[in-house]
């Protein structure tokens, strides 16, 4: 099976594909605490150093969790109208999962556990600690259903799933809630010559990682994702407020 992807062979020419696509995110943790930077960066070194050189290794900046996916930016670009469009569409079924009483509240923990390289994608999965974000999850799908809407879920069958009829684009996918808490690290502008090779390459490069735990407290951002996988710079306060429409804080 090819791991290369057409989109991160632009990203590793320094394309970042602005505009070319968009999609929405409600995400966590982004940026990262500096304690996750700093142990990244390192790793990511040593992923360079490890593993050919089709890998792409993810800057740190682009380093979140995503809660849930309302649209998925493949599906292609957006104009302002549009844009406009989704956030009027997507701020009030965000805003009823919040008032959820079920939503968590305050600072939640989750544990950046071992990298590990599961098929294209080199990932970090984390511990919820608290349950936090499978809490959140309960609340959007609620949310989502009440607003006409029905989100696919995990890897699951997508069949039966549909977005919501306020922001709803001809062949645009439904949104998607993850089954997973996890980060990306790795992916691939081109096919390795050995796929067993790489593997055990990060693996190699993976061994030395300690897990960090790490304390959410600015809640969620829903953010418009008009760079893929979400290369926007996150250390840009003008940056991040211009992607960012919604917060759970």
């Amino acid at each position: 099976m090819s791991w290369a992807n057409p989109i991160v062979t632009r990203l590793a020419a320094s394309d970042l594909c602005v505009d070319d696509y968009c999609g929405g995110v409600l995400i966590c943790s982004w940026p990262m605490p500096t304690q996750v930077l700093e142990a990244y960066t390192a790793f990511a070194g040593r992923l360079k150093a490890e593993l050919p050189a089709e890998a792409y290794v993810y800057p740190a900046r682009t380093l979140h969790c995503t809660v849930l996916t309302l649209r998925a930016f493949t599906a292609g670009p957006l104009d302002a109208e549009a844009r406009q469009s989704l956030v009027a569409a997507w701020s009030p079924v965000l805003a009823a999962a919040r008032a959820d009483p079920a939503w968590p509240t305050g600072e939640f923990r989750l544990r950046m556990g071992a990298p590990t390289l599961e098929g294209a994608a080199g990932i970090f999965r984390y511990e919820d600690c608290d349950n936090a974000i499978e809490k959140m999850r309960v609340c959007l799908h609620a949310a989502i259903l009440a607003a006409g809407g029905r989100p696919a879920v995990g890897g699951g069958d997508r069949s039966q799933a549909k977005p919501i009829p306020s922001f709803s684009r001809p062949g645009d996918p439904a949104p998607h809630l993850p089954d997973i808490v996890h980060s990306t690290a790795v992916r691939w502008a081109g096919d390795p010559a050995d796929q067993d090779a790489a593997h055990a390459a990060f693996k190699r490069a993976a061994a030395a990682w300690e897990p960090i735990d790490i304390t959410v407290n600015k809640g969620c951002r829903a953010v418009l994702e008009s760079t893929p996988f979400m290369h926007m710079p996150s250390d840009d306060p003008e940056t991040t407020s211009k992607h960012a429409f919604w917060s759970s804080d």
